[in-house]
């Protein structure tokens, strides 16, 4: 394999699993927005203030932002695997040329 494949190869392995890291990041912070938004937003009193306007959208912003980071961490994670994936078969590949 050719120089330039070699690194090409390596970074597209590290950006992988960067990526990758980065999608599972993204799940803990959803996981934490998920845990503030029931302690605050779905017990009575938070119900209440929702109800009555006193959060002044707030529980509804926080659960925006939880979807938001939930469907682009996905995303992160199946760019990260599909990184992965394609390095893995570029070098079975290579190797049954050789």
């Amino acid at each position: 394999m050719g120089a330039a494949k070699t690194v090409f190869l390596t970074v597209l392995t590290i950006a992988g699993i960067l990526l990758l890291a980065l999608s599972f990041a993204a799940s803990y912070a959803d996981e934490y927005l998920n845990e503030r938004i029931s302690e605050d937003c779905e017990d009575e009193v938070g119900t209440i203030g929702e109800i009555i306007g006193a959060d002044e959208g707030q529980c509804q912003d926080a659960r925006d932002l939880r979807e938001q980071v939930d469907s682009v961490g996905r995303l992160i994670g199946f760019v990260g695997a599909s990184c992965l994936v394609f390095t893995a078969l570029m070098i079975v590949f290579r190797r049954r040329g050789d």
